[in-house]
């Protein structure tokens, strides 16, 4: 069976714009026709003006799937002067099984970092293991640190076909990204010739920071890779989402 997944730093739902828009991030996630969606820098259980659900909520709503949360921090969002839950989060056409939030190691005084692991039941019968992380965004030393603490938490399905996903905050020649390809990862954008090809700033594209990595060992799955620029993913986040295509056995 083929099915595709999407990485993408929804920024909040605020577009390069200004303006926080969850429909529109739903646009862009829904034009993409991704059956498994990675998000970062997500408010959770935070509202939108005007409304009194949860926005991560609504937009997986609206899009008819299923959504798990990992929270890294806590900050206020918008006017609210109350504080809410800020990380990464999960979104599925098929059955989350399971997840799990498993904090990173950083630097002191660093912004709080965490690991979302999520358990998906694939309709061919194979369980998809999901990991999905947004990096420090400063300090390569916290994030070579943090990329270590990932691939512990990863070794435990070496032996199945799983996905690393996110913002690294990392460009492919940087320790971070090494680590990662010298503990057998395949970067799906490498593969698919597709290095050079910037995720952020959707104003600007400069670099590209956004990844889909798999084991080396199970790199047959992977039968396309590309940066998602169809409008309005150019306005709708700074970043723009990555996409890969891929294929499993039917059991």
């Amino acid at each position: 069976m083929k099915f595709r997944v999407l990485t993408y730093n929804i920024h909040h739902w605020e577009g390069i714009d200004g303006r926080v828009d969850v429909a529109r991030v739903a646009d862009v996630i829904r034009a993409t026709a991704a059956d498994i969606v990675a998000l970062n820098e997500v408010y959770h259980p935070a509202t939108v003006p005007g409304t009194d659900r949860p926005a991560l909520e609504s937009m997986a709503e609206a899009l008819k799937m299923q959504v798990a949360f990992g929270q890294a921090a806590e900050y206020p969002w918008l006017d609210s002067t109350q504080s809410t839950g800020y990380g990464n989060a999960c979104l599925s056409r098929w059955t989350i099984q399971a997840y799990a939030v498993h904090s990173l190691p950083g630097e002191p005084g660093r912004e709080p970092r965490s690991l979302l692991e999520v358990r998906i039941a694939l309709p061919n019968g194979h369980p998809l293991p999901l990991y999905i992380v947004h990096l420090d965004h400063k300090s390569e030393a916290a994030r070579v640190q943090q990329v270590r603490a990932v691939v512990q938490w990863t070794s435990r399905d070496r032996g199945r076909p799983h996905l690393i996903m996110g913002d690294f905050n990392a460009t492919g020649e940087t320790p971070t990204i090494q680590h990662l390809l010298r503990a057998d990862y395949v970067d799906c954008s490498a593969q698919a010739g597709l290095s050079e090809e910037a995720t952020w700033p959707t104003s600007a594209p400069q670099v590209r920071i956004d990844y889909i990595f798999v084991p080396t060992t199970f790199a047959s799955i992977l039968s396309g890779c590309q940066r998602w620029s169809v409008p309005p993913a150019d306005v709708a986040s700074d970043h723009f989402p990555l996409l890969a295509t891929c294929a499993l056995p039917n059991k």
